[in-house]
C-alpha cells in the first residue's frame, strides 16, 4: 500500500513558552477523508497552517510524498498538490467566476495578455468536471454565498490537488447544497484525491468521511476509522468528558407565559405572502427551514432592519415603526447570523465589546468613571463563563463559542422582552454549544421570549418548544412536542408549494 500523500511526523509548534501542538502524528492518504475534529482552541488551526507551510514547526516535520517537505509558504505547498478551502472567503466580488478561479494563473497569449477565450474554457471545462452550474462570465458579487462556496472549491482544485482541506465547508450551505458538495468529495475520493475535513456538525462527519482524528489542547487523543466512533465517543475524546445529554430540559407547559411577541399579516415584501407568529414568555421558539427559504429575512424585519408591513405587537403594545434602535429600547435584541461581520468590534477590547450597547449603563450623573467597562465587563465574563486572561485582550484573541458568549452578554445587558438568535452556535464546538443551550434555557425559564434560527436540524428539535417551519418565504407548518423531529421538518420545508409549483407534496 502506498504511504500517505500528507503527514505530520512528531510535529510541535510553540509561540513563545506557550506550546500549542505537541508531537502531532496525522497523516491523509489517497482516497481518504480524514475528519479533523477538536473544539475552539484544539489546535486544528495551527495544524494546518503547519501541514501548508504558513508556519514553520518548532520540532518534528511535514511529509509529502513521503519526504519532508520544504516549503516556505501556502504558495509552495499549493503548487505541491495541497489546496485549502478556508472558512473565510477569499473570493473578489468585481472579478467574474473565471477570473477568480484562475486568478494568478491566467492562461496567456504570446503576447503574455491574459487570453479570455481560453480562461472561459478552462473554467467552464473544470465547473463541468465539478457540476457546479454557474456561469464563468458571471460577477462574483452577485452569486450567492453558497455559489461562492462553490467558487473558492473550484479555485482550489485549478490544479491537480493531492488534498484537499476543508475548513467549515458547509456552514453556509443549504441541505441540497452540502449533498452535492459531498457527491463532488466522494467522485474526488474515487479519483485517488485525499481531504482534511474539519467540522463541527458530527453527523455530515459521519456521513462524508473514512477516518477521524481528534485533537484536545494540543494532542492527538484519539484516531482510527470512523467505524470505531460514535457521536458521544468523538464528544467524549473531544473535551475530555462525557456531555450526557446535550441539551437541557424542555419546558413542561410552554404556552403557559404571557404573549410577549404577536405578529399579525406581516409581509416582508409586497410580493411575498403574510406572516403570522407567536412568542410566549419562556418559550423557545425555532424558525427552520432550507437556505433561502425566508428565516433570515423574517428576523431581520422583526427586528426593523429591512422594510416591511403589517402589525407587530410587543407585550401587548402595537409598534408601528420600527427600526434596531427602537427595538432595542423597547426590547427586541438580535444576535445576527455573522457575528464577525455585524456582531463583534473586531479591534476593540472584550470590555468594549461587552458595553458597546449600554456604555453608561450604571454610571450616575452621566459621568462613566474611568475603569467603569472594564469592572462591568470583569462581572459579566464571571456570570457567563467567558474564558479569558483579561476583559482587556482583543475580543479576536477569544474563540467562536466564547465570542458568542460576549454578545449575548452583551445583549442581555439591555434588559430584552424578546431575544432573536440567529445561527446562535455557527462555528463552535460541542462543548461550547452545550454551555449555550443551557444559557438559552435557563433565559427562558427566566422568563424570556426566544426566536431561534438554526440551520442544524438537531439542535432545532433538541431545543425549542415549538417550531415554524418556513418555506418560500412564507410559514407553511406549526410544530409542536413529539410532532418536532427531523424528518418532519425536512418533509414540510422540501415540499413543493401550491404558489410556485402546484399543489403542496
Amino acid at each position: 500500500m502506498a504511504g500517505p500523500f500528507l503527514a505530520a511526523r512528531g510535529l510541535s509548534k510553540s509561540f513563545g513558552p506557550n506550546q500549542v501542538l505537541n508531537n502531532i502524528e496525522f497523516a491523509v492518504s489517497g482516497g481518504q477523508a480524514v475528519a479533523l475534529c477538536g473544539e475552539n482552541g484544539a489546535g486544528k488551526s495551527t495544524l494546518i497552517k503547519l501541514l501548508t507551510g504558513l508556519y514553520t514547526p518548532t520540532s518534528g516535520h511535514v511529509e509529502f510524498d513521503g519526504a519532508p517537505a520544504k516549503w516556505t509558504g501556502p504558495r509552495q505547498s499549493l503548487a505541491a498538490g495541497i489546496a485549502v478551502v478556508h472558512q473565510e472567503f477569499s473570493v473578489l466580488g468585481a472579478l467574474s467566476v473565471a477570473e477568480n478561479i484562475y486568478l494568478g494563473a491566467e492562461p496567456r497569449t504570446r503576447f503574455g495578455l491574459i487570453d479570455r477565450k481560453a480562461l472561459k474554457r478552462q473554467a467552464t471545462t473544470l465547473l463541468a468536471d465539478l457540476k457546479i452550474t454557474l456561469d464563468p462570465d458571471t460577477l462574483v458579487e452577485t452569486l450567492s454565498v453558497a455559489d461562492k462556496q462553490m467558487v473558492e472549491i473550484a479555485k482550489a482544485l485549478r490544479a491537480d490537488a493531492k488534498v484537499l482541506i476543508l475548513d467549515e465547508p458547509t456552514a453556509v450551505l443549504s441541505q441540497n447544497e452540502t449533498q452535492h458538495l459531498f457527491a463532488i468529495i466522494h467522485d474526488l475520493r474515487a479519483r485517488g484525491m485525499g481531504f482534511i475535513y474539519v467540522s463541527h456538525r458530527l453527523d455530515e462527519i459521519f456521513e462524508v468521511c473514512t477516518d477521524i482524528t481528534v485533537i484536545k489542547d494540543g494532542v492527538v487523543t484519539s484516531k482510527g476509522p470512523v467505524s470505531d466512533y460514535t457521536h458521544d465517543s468523538v464528544i467524549a475524546a473531544m473535551v475530555g468528558r462525557e456531555l450526557g445529554d446535550l441539551f437541557p430540559p424542555k419546558a413542561s407547559d410552554p404556552n403557559a407565559g404571557a404573549l410577549v411577541l404577536g405578529v399579525r399579516n406581516f409581509h416582508v415584501g409586497s410580493d411575498l405572502p403574510p406572516v403570522d407568529l407567536d412568542v410566549r414568555a419562556g418559550e423557545i421558539v425555532g424558525l427552520a427551514g432550507l437556505v433561502g427559504s425566508g428565516r433570515t429575512e423574517l428576523a431581520l424585519a422583526l427586528y426593523g432592519a429591512t422594510p416591511s408591513t403589517g402589525e407587530v405587537h410587543l407585550s401587548g403594545e402595537l409598534m408601528p415603526h420600527r427600526d434596531p434602535a427602537g427595538c432595542i429600547d423597547a426590547g427586541i435584541l438580535m444576535l445576527t447570523e455573522s457575528r464577525k461581520d455585524d456582531g463583534l468590534f473586531l479591534n476593540s477590547s472584550v470590555a468594549r465589546n461587552f458595553a458597546a450597547t449600554t456604555p453608561g449603563f450604571g454610571a450616575h450623573h452621566n459621568a462613566i468613571p474611568p475603569g467603569h467597562e472594564d469592572t462591568r465587563a470583569a462581572v459579566l465574563k464571571e456570570r457567563r463563563g467567558v474564558v479569558v486572561d483579561h476583559v482587556g485582550l482583543p475580543i479576536s484573541a477569544l474563540s467562536g463559542g466564547n465570542q458568542q458568549k460576549v454578545l449575548v452578554a452583551r445583549l442581555l445587558e439591555n434588559r430584552p422582552k424578546l431575544l432573536i438568535l440567529d445561527e446562535p452556535t455557527r462555528g463552535v464546538d460541542v462543548g461550547a454549544k452545550a454551555e449555550i443551550y443551557k444559557t438559552l434555557r435557563a433565559l427562558a425559564q427566566e422568563g424570556l421570549a426566544l426566536l431561534v434560527i438554526s440551520s442544524e436540524l438537531i439542535e432545532i428539535v433538541g431545543l425549542c418548544d415549538r417550531v415554524y417551519v418556513m418555506r418560500d418565504n412564507e410559514i407553511a407548518q406549526e410544530l409542536r412536542g413529539a410532532d418536532i423531529t427531523e424528518e418532519a421538518i425536512i418533509t414540510i420545508a422540501a415540499a413543493e408549494t401550491s404558489r410556485h409549483h402546484g399543489v403542496a407534496a
